[in-house]
């Protein structure tokens, strides 16, 4: 046997990982482990690697891992004897990449503000997701609506070459029955927007646009993983217990939620703003946002995140439109080397470091601190999450 790992890339950060990026599946190494998997590449045989690192070890981790489905018998005399395995602290593990701001919508909440056609210029988008490959986990594409993008395609296709989980963020209002069965070929998840049921979606996304998300996520859902992301607002208040029901049966398997941040359109249409303290019963009850926006270890939310905006600027997420540098000028590794020291803030130095939910809410969102006066400040909506829903569960 020649075992060779399938689906799966060896990482660095905070430890060593083995990252199955078709299944989104995480294992932890200690370092023996990792040197052992750095020569599963087809080119050593099983009984080389028994001689180099003990005939018990090695079939345990073949079994386990062919058990898992992340290895393959596969002997590749031409493949590199090892993986090289870039190592920094935080790690970058997701990365939003926007590379259209077109859309075929006008959503009322819109962060982005007035759309327009402008696209991330083609060389930053492959020279992002190329460098992201080398250390990154997992890559979502966003605009706008992606799949407007004049290279959407060619991009997907060959991200999905490189060994990252390749998702994308979209109103799904595009994908047919042959579009489904394109992006299957090269995707690994669609994450869809669905703001209520009938009329608290159209209340943000225009009138029509339901029906075509409905037909999108059934659509996408024979084909692939699909994830669900849900604003809380307004004119949705009442719909989650259907919400809820209509999601169970189409199949999903990740609901996420979120409420509007005070930018782009939202500030013309500020009336569809939830009342926080139903914002939060529902944010409780309901389950939480993604875990790509999380804090981890002693920093605040957004700990291994960053996002590129169309122009190439290298971001702390879509929400922020000061950059720490662009693309044409920099790498993506030096961009985040940037961001984690002016925007990556230690849980420490939050205004709410004394806070006996901190290790829990970690701070809540940078953003929605900023756009209360202090990036170091406190998350309204998430205080009142965790002091008085928490409270009364």
């Amino acid at each position: 046997m020649y075992p060779r790992l399938k689906n799966c890339v060896l990482r660095a950060g905070e430890g060593y990982f083995l990252y199955n990026y078709v299944e989104d599946v995480v294992y932890e190494l200690d370092l023996e482990a990792l040197e052992l998997l750095r020569c599963f590449t087809g080119k050593n045989s099983l009984e080389a690697l028994a001689c180099e690192f003990g005939e018990g070890k090695v079939r345990e981790v073949v079994e386990y891992l062919l058990g898992e489905g992340c290895l393959v018998d596969e002997h590749n005399e031409d493949a590199p004897q090892s993986f090289i395995v870039e190592h920094f602290t935080p790690s970058l593990r997701y990365l939003q990449l926007h590379i259209t701001e077109r859309c075929n919508l006008a959503c009322r909440h819109c962060y982005l503000g007035e759309k327009s056609c402008i696209d991330l210029p083609r060389e930053l988008a492959f020279k992002a997701v190329e460098e992201f490959s080398r250390f990154g986990w997992k890559l979502l594409i966003t605009g706008g609506e992606p799949m407007l993008s004049p290279y959407f395609w060619e991009l997907v296709s060959f991200a999905s070459q490189l060994g990252v989980r390749l998702v994308v963020l979209t109103n799904g209002t595009l994908i047919s029955e042959a579009t489904a069965k394109r992006l299957a070929e090269h995707v690994h998840e669609v994450q869809i927007s669905l703001d209520g049921i009938k009329h608290g979606h159209e209340a943000l996304r225009g009138e029509g646009s339901f029906a075509k998300t409905l037909r999108g996520i059934e659509a996408a859902a024979k084909y692939m993983r699909v994830s669900i992301a849900t604003m809380i607002h307004r004119e949705n208040l009442k719909e989650f217990p259907q919400l809820e029901k209509l999601i169970k049966s189409l199949g999903v398997e990740e609901w996420s939620l979120d409420v509007p941040s005070p930018k782009g359109s939202l500030l013309e249409n500020a009336e569809l703003l939830p009342p926080l303290e139903e914002a939060a019963r529902i944010y409780s009850k309901y389950g939480f946002s993604s875990g790509v926006h999380e804090g981890s270890a002693e920093y605040a939310c957004g700990a291994h995140l960053c996002s590129v905006n169309v122009k190439g600027e290298v971001t702390k997420c879509g929400f922020f439109e000061h950059g720490v540098g662009n693309l044409a000028e920099i790498s993506l590794k030096e961009g985040w080397k940037r961001i984690v020291e002016s925007y990556l803030p230690k849980l420490s130095e939050l205004a709410c470091a004394d806070c006996k939910y901190l290790s829990a809410c970690r701070g809540g969102c940078r953003f929605r601190a900023l756009s209360e006066g202090d990036f170091l400040g406190k998350d309204s909506f998430l205080c009142l999450l965790y002091s008085k829903v928490h409270n009364l569960q």
